[in-house]
């Protein structure tokens, strides 16, 4: 038998509030349901809307935990608005041993803006203070690269390639198997992590500003690397310039996929860059370092 564990709800962050589902939900949980972009990575087919009511009337009852094995799913509301963007979910999965799993899901229009790291970061707090974990895993699949890198930032650690290890969307799909130990968590990153960190943000940055296909998905990626608040200081061939991730990101991204630059690819270098550029009109250009 073992004692009921229910937060104080609701959980504040910054910027979100976690808190129980609620029947008025459903018009929310319906935009990220139903969105085959959304739930292509996720455990369940995309959801009409007798469908999605259906799961909003189960997770009504998943704010408490009882016993072991059970899942905590929460609804991620945007203080601002009052809109459930997202979710995200922690499962108790061993009492004697301390294991919980981590779980989120996230609306296409609010990805790629720190929502699921700040709802991940404050779930793992949960976890380890409040519940006492002492590990706590997640699983993506092999292809859902923006689950693998906010994991790799939360602290997370890849442990498995597990190879045809499910079926999934009519075939079989390949696991990553990611782990947080409570002593890792509370840890501060080494030196050589923040560099590698660094260096994957630089590249992650250079390689979203290129024309051509995927460009959404690279800026939503890019937007996943930056942390919440982040700033972007732009300090070459003119007074520099402050902007925040989304006015820095979001006329550059418009350029890239309204015309105006049909061949562009930034690169990093040692001690600068390179870049080649060709405009609607045909002519070259030299973009500013910031693109």
């Amino acid at each position: 038998m073992h004692d009921a564990f229910r937060p104080d709800y609701p959980i504040l962050t910054p910027r979100l509030a976690l808190r129980p589902h609620r029947a008025d939900d459903l018009d929310d949980l319906f935009e990220f349901h139903g969105n085959p972009e959304v739930v292509r990575f996720l455990p369940w087919p995309v959801r009409d809307r007798e469908a999605t009511n259906a799961a909003l009337v189960r997770k009504l009852d998943q704010a408490t935990l009882t016993e072991p094995g059970q899942w905590l799913v929460l609804a991620v509301e945007l203080r601002e608005t009052k809109t459930v963007i997202g979710e995200v979910l922690l499962k108790w999965a061993s009492a004697e041993h301390k294991q919980g799993e981590l779980g989120f899901a996230f609306g296409r229009a609010h990805q790629g803006r720190g929502y699921a790291a700040e709802a991940a970061a404050e779930m793992l707090r949960l976890g380890f203070e409040d519940l006492g974990l002492h590990r706590i895993t997640a699983v993506c699949v092999d292809d859902n690269e923006p689950s693998a890198r906010l994991l790799r930032r939360l602290g997370f650690t890849q442990e498995a390639r597990l190879v045809d290890n499910i079926r999934f969307n009519d075939g079989w799909a390949t696991q990553l198997l990611f782990a947080l130990t409570e002593d890792d968590w509370r840890t501060p990153a080494t030196a050589s992590s923040d560099q590698e960190e660094i260096l994957a943000l630089v590249h992650c940055y250079f390689g979203a500003f290129a024309s051509g296909p995927g460009v959404d998905e690279r800026m939503a990626a890019l937007r996943d690397a930056m942390l919440p608040g982040a700033i972007i200081v732009r300090t070459c061939g003119m007074d520099p310039a402050v902007y925040d991730v989304d006015a820095f990101i979001e006329p550059r991204q418009a350029m890239l996929t309204d015309g105006t630059l049909t061949d562009f690819q930034e690169h990093p270098g040692r001690a600068d860059w390179t870049c080649s550029a060709t405009s609607r009109s045909g002519s070259g250009g030299t973009p500013s370092r910031a693109a």
